[in-house]
């Protein structure tokens, strides 16, 4: 089952709920989003982030999710945004995981519950064989986060970063769907 035919359900953890972005969460996401030591771990991510661009990105994620091209959903506990998450670069049954938390709910367990909710979605709905997920080096909570989650390291890479005009280098984490181990 591909997400534009989901675009108005949610996915629900023990204290998260993880939903598809909507123009009135603009206001939340630029606040949330607008700090240098979040914006620091992001690729392409302008900073200082104002409403226009949490407006751009809503809109352009809900218009990729139509398209099935990727499919992004902010973490939300008690109505209070804690972050994003989503899923990208589809190919030949894998793509690539994003996340991302305000600085003020790092060290909660957020990450890995939301990342989690998104690999089931990923293998169970989606029914892709691997997931990748990439993280600056330095960034040791996300490390974490991903090596909780299960995720092997598949390589490091360079990436060109269009807002900080620099090759920087990640380290590109992978996630193979249990179900293709089964025989």
């Amino acid at each position: 089952m591909r997400l534009s035919l989901m675009l108005e359900k949610e996915i629900k953890t023990e204290r998260l709920i993880i939903k598809s972005p909507q123009i009135d969460h603009a206001v939340e996401l630029a606040e949330l989003i607008n700090d240098k030591s979040v914006v620091k771990w992001l690729s392409d991510t302008p900073f200082p982030y104002t409403l226009i661009h949490a407006e751009e990105f809503i809109e352009r994620s809900q218009e990729k999710a139509l398209k099935n091209e990727s499919y992004n959903f902010m973490i939300f506990q008690n109505n209070k945004m804690l972050g994003g998450i989503g899923l990208t670069e589809f190919r030949n049954q894998s793509c690539e995981l994003g996340y991302w938390l305000g600085k003020k709910y790092w060290r909660n367990g957020f990450a890995t519950e939301a990342v989690t909710a998104m690999l089931d979605f990923g293998f169970i709905q989606l029914n892709l064989k691997e997931i990748f997920a990439s993280y600056k080096i330095g960034n040791e909570g996300s490390k974490r986060v991903l090596t909780k989650c299960g995720f092997q390291f598949n390589r490091e890479k360079q990436e060109f970063d269009s807002v900080l005009l620099k090759e920087e280098t990640l380290i590109e984490m992978i996630k193979i769907n249990a179900a293709e181990d089964q025989p």
